[in-house]
């Protein structure tokens, strides 16, 4: 919830008002680790969207590493990705959550962040990360 936000809302609102065929918003989530908006707030915007009548996606999604990740920086990659899919779950409207990618391997920061990387749920390798294991346990919970 801020003026980025607000915009969006107004513009969609807006739109809606006016009779243009619109079904849903994607909120792009290309984040550095620890940038997780606050889930209350997150969960706020996401369900003032829904109220409009509107599908909303979580689309893009990676969570930036600094440098080589050791076990707690992993760790603490996979809390944001948790906590991203934990919010959409709780959200009226959220109807879909998309990574940018899915292994290391092929992503984009790397060459457009100098010095982050491992932004995604699957390393070099296409093993599964810390982050790839929270968001089975969310989506596996009743």
């Amino acid at each position: 919830m801020n003026t980025k936000s607000d915009a969006v809302y107004d513009l969609v609102k807006g739109m809606l008002d006016r009779g243009v065929p619109i079904h849903g918003v994607g909120m792009q989530m290309h984040i550095a680790l620890g940038q997780v908006p606050p889930a209350d707030k997150f969960l706020e915007n996401m369900d003032r969207l829904a109220d409009l009548g509107l599908q909303v996606h979580i689309t893009e999604l990676d969570v930036r590493i600094r440098d080589d990740p050791d076990e707690e920086t992993l760790a603490r990659q996979a809390e944001d990705y948790r906590e991203i899919m934990d919010t959409c779950l709780a959200a009226k409207g959220c109807t879909a959550f998309i990574t940018w990618g899915f292994t290391d391997r092929y992503s984009w920061i790397p060459y457009s962040r100098q010095g982050w990387g491992s932004a995604l749920i699957l390393d070099e390798s296409y093993r599964p990360k810390p982050a790839y294991t929270a968001l089975q346990d969310a989506l596996s919970e009743p």
